[in-house]
């Protein structure tokens, strides 16, 4: 639902003429249950529908993942602003 949400923001910035100040606050409220839900997720018991981690363990994954989208996001050039010229 949240990640619905943050895109739904996405597309108001590419489509609409809103505030960017505004668009940015909603984005940021929304991140943070974004980022619990898979926190949550990996720390709970089999029980409770999770996978039972632990903080540590769980934090060593996210963080791995935070890393393999960065490293895969600069190899494609993605966000980085630059125009390049068709040489």
């Amino acid at each position: 639902m949240f990640a619905g949400l943050i895109a739904l923001v996405a597309a108001a910035h590419f489509f609409t003429s809103l505030p960017k100040s505004i668009l940015f606050w909603a984005a940021y409220i929304l991140k943070r249950p974004l980022g619990a839900t898979p926190g949550d997720t990996l720390t709970k018991q089999h029980t409770e529908g999770g996978v039972a981690l632990g903080r540590f363990t769980s934090s060593l994954v996210i963080a791995a993942a935070m890393v393999i989208l960065v490293a895969l996001m600069s190899r494609r050039g993605a966000g980085s602003g630059r125009v390049t010229s068709p040489d």
